[in-house]
């Protein structure tokens, strides 16, 4: 990720994005000087130009010529953290509950989805988190596994390879790279593919059912991890 991608992502366009590089690097421009330094037709700069502010990552100076300046970059991400907090908070609070019905299992598809969503189990795990998977993909959630250490979880990894999560109990086993299975809480089960590609796929659920016969899964790796 560029820095241009980066600023896109907080919710400036393209021309926005290049614009407040701009004048952080030129300090203070007219709208036809960020015209002429970007590249960008004067027309789309002014007009980018007051977006910026009004999104708030400019300041205006006022003068017989109009001119911008950048609101500085820890003051402009501080600022859109804290919208994307009250975002959240609006989100979470209004969003209607879904009604109650039978767990579903819910398919995830693609690498970053899939670890994305081993994170989140993870992190939001109350008692236990158990887990089997090789040293190859355990890596992508050695943080969230060594968080939950921290916060008093029991942690139980069935791994293979040296990979080690200091706090946590490891049975060793050969495992083939790719598969993965995640328990927490008794309650949260994901299991499948995990080989980097978008062809990844796994299944995600609360289902009692699907969770006891992975907990008796576990629980059969575990006694061989121990012969």
């Amino acid at each position: 990720m560029d820095l241009t991608e980066a600023l896109t992502n907080t919710g400036l366009t393209r021309s926005e994005s290049e614009l407040y590089v701009a004048l952080n690097r030129e300090g203070v421009l007219t709208g036809y000087e960020a015209a002429k330094v970007t590249g960008i037709s004067r027309a789309n700069a002014y007009q980018s130009l007051a977006a910026l502010v009004e999104k708030g990552g400019a300041f205006v100076i006022e003068g017989n010529v109009q001119k911008y300046t950048a609101v500085p970059p820890k003051e402009y991400c501080a600022n859109v953290l804290r919208k994307m907090e009250e975002t959240a908070k609006t989100i979470i609070s209004l969003c209607p509950r879904k009604k109650i019905s039978p767990e579903p299992y819910i398919t995830i598809s693609g690498t970053k989805h899939i670890i994305n969503k081993m994170k989140c189990i993870i992190n939001e795990a109350k008692e236990r988190v158990y887990i089997s998977i090789s040293d190859t993909e355990l890596v992508h959630v050695h943080a969230e596994l060594s968080s939950a250490v921290k916060r008093g979880l029991k942690v139980v990894a069935i791994a293979s390879g040296n990979f080690n999560v200091e706090g946590a109990v490891i049975y060793k086993i050969n495992k083939t790279p790719g598969q993965v299975r995640l328990i927490t809480d008794s309650s949260n089960v994901l299991t499948g593919t995990l080989k980097g590609s978008s062809d990844d796929t796994c299944l995600y659920s609360k289902n009692k059912p699907l969770v006891s016969l992975l907990k008796d899964s576990l629980k059969n790796e575990i006694l061989l991890a121990e012969k």
